[in-house]
């Protein structure tokens, strides 16, 4: 999705000379050939991430169009305060893009996991928080970005993410896209984690049992219109995502079935990371499995639940 971010941003920034890129001392290999062509649309702040932060508001302030790229746990955590009251509390419509959360820096221990990031985010006035879950929606981001007069967060992930959408989407910001349709439980997803809720209903497939899957690439706000129709129709409503069960999309959607009016049919499980840090280091995949957010570990436990309420 790296690649997409910066591919976006070339055929915008062609179009548009407000548009200018800031980056806090990462995307080596990444930003070369944008940098030789913008030149003067293009800032490296440094490791100075409440600077990086306010520069792009005052940017955004004096009529730039500023897409502000840096890690996760760097730009969020480091400049929360800058982000609430420079970019939030003046309604600077600033892009803030963020790369590397959940386990995607796993061997660099709990410093660079982004468990938090969408708690944090979530909780501003005034911010759209998008999670792409491939290049298809990660596109599809940047242009709806772009029109959007106020802040947004978009959270990638590091590695190359594959293509899972293998046909037009319908990108709404604040909507769900329907990728597989089944019965008794739904699977909602956001982010990096859609090609192991993909790989989860396939897993299930095998096994006899037919979920219905969406992606759910907009957190906040949240599609309440489609949570409401899931508390009707399923006995389940499960939530995927690479961060904290809390604050994020489970959390979410948890506050859709508490507030709603309509009285819910379904139960909610999250799936994410308890509330904890990290205990050992290693890689994306292995700490994902460990946490059992893997779409192995997903889809024996979504089995498990349902075969419980078979007996």
């Amino acid at each position: 999705m790296r690649s997409t971010f910066v591919k976006v941003l070339d055929k915008i920034a062609q179009k548009d000379e407000r548009v200018i890129c800031v980056i806090g001392d990462t995307g080596f290999s990444v930003f070369e050939e944008f940098e030789k062509k913008y030149k003067e649309r293009f800032v490296n702040i440094g490791i100075a991430e409440q600077n990086f932060v306010s520069f792009g508001a005052g940017l955004a302030a004096m009529g730039m169009k500023p897409f502000i790229y840096n890690v996760v746990s760097f730009m969020t955590y480091r400049a929360f305060e800058q982000i609430e009251l420079d970019v939030c509390f003046q309604e600077n419509p600033v892009v803030l893009v963020g790369v590397g959360g959940g386990h995607a820096y796993g061997p660099a221990g709990p410093t660079h996991h982004g468990y938090f990031d969408l708690s944090l985010m979530t909780s501003l006035p005034y911010m759209t928080v998008i999670c792409p879950g491939d290049p298809v929606e990660m596109e599809a981001a940047m242009y709806a970005a772009y029109e959007m007069n106020s802040p947004v967060y978009i959270r990638i992930g590091r590695s190359v993410d594959p293509v899972v959408h293998t046909a037009p989407i319908d990108f709404r910001v604040g909507k769900g896209i329907e990728m597989n349709k089944g019965e008794r439980a739904v699977l909602l997803v956001t982010g990096t984690m859609l090609k192991d809720g993909v790989k989860a209903v396939e897993i299930l497939k095998n096994s006899g049992i037919n979920i219905s899957l969406y992606s759910m690439p907009t957190v906040k706000p949240i599609d309440k219109e489609l949570v409401e129709k899931c508390m009707t129709e399923y006995e389940y409503i499960f939530t995927l995502e690479e961060h904290s069960k809390n604050g994020g999309l489970g959390t979410a959607v948890g506050n859709v079935m508490l507030e709603s009016d309509i009285a819910p049919n379904a139960k909610l499980v999250k799936f994410g990371f308890p509330d904890t840090f990290a205990p050992v280091t290693g890689s994306r995949e292995y700490l994902n499995g460990l946490y059992g957010i893997d779409a192995e570990g997903v889809a024996k436990t979504i089995k498990e639940k349902l075969s419980g309420e078979q007996k």
